[in-house]
């Protein structure tokens, strides 16, 4: 039922397999035209028509075009009982709008969201759409077939009983949809107080409607984005005006549903000359320090500085899916032969290596190991499997993080085939080990450890004889051994990312400096080895130093430790200068080539010549 505060709305309908759908509904005929003529630039749909509604129903073709546009049918995405987990399981309509429903949709229909280019937080409030969604008999029917017979074991009951119920909780949505209107103070309290203004508005309305409130908020911000990068852009200004840590995890999870997808990422990241470049600027994204000097899209910087703040582990899992299909798929990586291929191939494997082996746990062990085979083949073959994970393994410099990989491969079905090599290589791993320092975090307690190595092993497959002995080994080891090292073995959690814990374990750790940097800016103090390992300089605020210059980028220099040596590395456009004392010109460095600093200096960044007050950063190397 339409609602009785306007008498003509205006539909745009699209056509696509010969079956009409609803991409919008507008309350102007020129806001209808504006869609429709957007939607023929396109040129995906044959038939784009707008109907006019009036308040009884009648239906009027006002306008209608036909293209030589429009594909295939869409149909439903292939998902399989570990798409499904115990937080989707719905029972009531209200459950359809929580995160883990939506996200399982989102997969399960992921063309379906592709072409309309909507987010199912969008679309499960808007009752037209839902309408010709039900007609969609390509869509539907086999979509609800496909949860019934997935999710019916897990509740205990036959698929039939089960296809009923989802179809009584779409008929319920539907109805939640058409009083939507309802919701309007919500979506303007989003906007008036950000998300503690949406939270504190929800917090009259009973828990169980608080996924509908906020998803509808949200929708309502989104609906004038007719693109992927305008949405990301959208859902970002919350970032910028909300500093609320506790209510980050709402944009988190809209950010991770608009990102989860080939297309979103595609418009993300706009041009890129091959899939390698694509991924590395993903997996840039992932730690939050995409270089502003390429051309990514701003929207795709912009979520890279958001990731670079910590948090948003949603969204960072999202964006590893989609590199992780990426690697997985048949695409080469470069178009410039054998060399550029691996070499791009071993970038983006030493830019994803994590504590515990990958970042992604074992689906990107095995899209790893699987583009592993292809990059390293020889003669016309594809390498073994063996070989493919031994060069793999070799990439990675700690012992817990090779035998995290391994043990992340055991546990995917590509692994499980080769289950006998992976057991082998992890056996060799721990006799390798001489001390618990190479596995073990500070502070970690060895029933910690035990369990935690227990936990990994068994999901592993690994035969419970050897993978008590050895846990024994790691047991055996005194606790004063158990200093440094790794937390793979006692963290739950397998494949998280979780930026804190990447930039705070140590892999390797020095012995103790005889010398150490110290840097001086406006009152600030930052010193090496005592506030890490790097000092970053920028625009960003994720650096140490944060400069107000506008010809600085935003990760415009880096101080590190390299080889027992204090250097000084130009990572930006513009140029930085080091001034030396004794030295009458200041001297530019040359961009990615680490520079040896002397006992005391000053670096210059910024141009006099363009109106600015270069920053100059003092440093000066004393003995601790």
């Amino acid at each position: 039922m339409m609602s009785r505060r306007r008498s003509v709305t205006f539909e745009v309908v699209v056509e696509q397999g010969g079956k009409p759908n609803i991409d919008g509904v507008f309350p102007d005929e020129a806001a209808a035209r504006e869609r429709a003529a957007y939607l023929l630039r396109l040129a995906k749909f044959p038939v784009v028509r707008i109907l006019k509604v009036n308040q009884a129903g009648k239906e009027e073709v006002i306008f209608q075009k036909s293209t030589s546009g429009g594909g295939k049918p869409t149909t439903i995405s292939p998902i399989d009982e570990t798409d499904v987990g115990p937080a989707s399981l719905c029972t009531d309509a209200l459950q359809l709008f929580s995160f883990e429903s939506r996200m399982l949709l989102l997969r399960l229909l992921r063309g379906y969201w592709d072409d309309q280019a909507v987010i199912p937080a969008e679309q499960l409030h808007r009752y037209y759409p839902l309408r010709y969604f039900e007609r969609e008999a390509l869509l539907f029917n086999p979509a609800v077939s496909r949860l019934a017979t997935l999710q019916a074991p897990l509740l205990g009951v036959k698929p039939f009983d089960r296809h009923d119920q989802l179809m009584r909780m779409f008929t319920k949505l539907k109805e939640l949809a058409q009083a939507s209107d309802t919701l309007a103070p919500f979506d303007a309290a989003l906007v008036r107080g950000g998300m503690g203004g949406l939270l504190a508005a929800a917090a009259e309305r009973p828990p169980e409607e608080r996924d509908r409130l906020v998803t509808h908020a949200f929708a309502a911000v989104l609906e004038p984005c007719r693109d992927w990068p305008g949405k990301v852009k959208a859902l970002l200004r919350f970032h910028r005006e909300d500093g609320e840590e506790a209510n980050r995890h709402l944009l988190d999870q809209m950010l991770a549903e608009t990102v989860d997808g080939r297309e979103p990422v595609r418009a993300l990241i706009g041009y890129a000359p091959d899939l390698g470049a694509a991924l590395q600027s993903l997996v840039a994204a992932v730690h939050g320090d995409l270089d502003d000097r390429l051309p990514h899209t701003d929207e795709l910087l912009a979520l890279s500085n958001a990731l670079g703040g910590g948090g948003y582990d949603e969204t960072r899992k999202a964006l590893l899916r989609r590199i992780q299909g990426g690697l997985a798929g048949l695409t080469p990586l470069t178009r410039t032969g054998s060399a550029a291929e691996g070499k791009a191939f071993g970038m983006i494997v030493d830019r994803l290596t994590n504590f515990d082996g990958f970042l992604g746990g074992a689906g990107m062990a095995e899209a790893l190991t699987r583009r592993a085979k292809s990059v390293w083949s020889s003669g016309g073959q594809d390498a073994s499997f063996d070989m493919a994970v031994q060069r793999l393994a070799t990439r990675l410099p700690a012992p817990a993080q090779r035998i995290g990989y391994l043990l992340d491969l055991a546990t995917s079905p590509f692994g499980r085939n080769k289950l006998s090599v992976l057991i082998r290589q992890v056996a060799t791993e721990f006799e390798s080990i001489t001390s618990a320092r190479e596995l073990v975090a500070p502070g970690v307690s060895t029933d910690d450890v035990r369990s935690g190595l227990g936990r990994r092993l068994r999901a592993a497959g690994i035969p419970r004889a050897l993978a008590e002995g050895l846990i024994a080994k790691i047991a055996a080891i005194p606790d004063g051994e158990r200093s440094l090292g790794l937390p793979l073995l006692a963290a739950p959690g397998v494949g998280a990312v979780t930026r804190a814990t990447e930039e705070t374990v140590l892999i390797d750790v020095p012995k103790a400096a005889a010398e150490r940097l110290v840097l001086f800016w406006r009152g600030q103090t930052r010193a090496i080895p005592e506030d890490g390992t790097q000092i970053v300089i920028g625009r960003s605020s994720q650096c140490q130093f944060v400069l107000d210059i506008a010809s600085a980028s935003r990760r415009h220099a880096a101080v590190s430790r390299q080889d027992g040596v204090f250097v000084v590395e130009d990572l930006s456009r513009n140029g930085t200068q080091i001034a030396v004392p004794g030295v009458a010109e200041p001297r530019r460095l040359k961009p990615g080539e680490p520079l040896p600093l002397p006992p005391r200096g000053e670096i210059v960044i910024g141009s006099a010549e363009l109106g600015e007050e270069p920053a100059r950063i003092a440093w000066e190397i004393v003995k601790r």
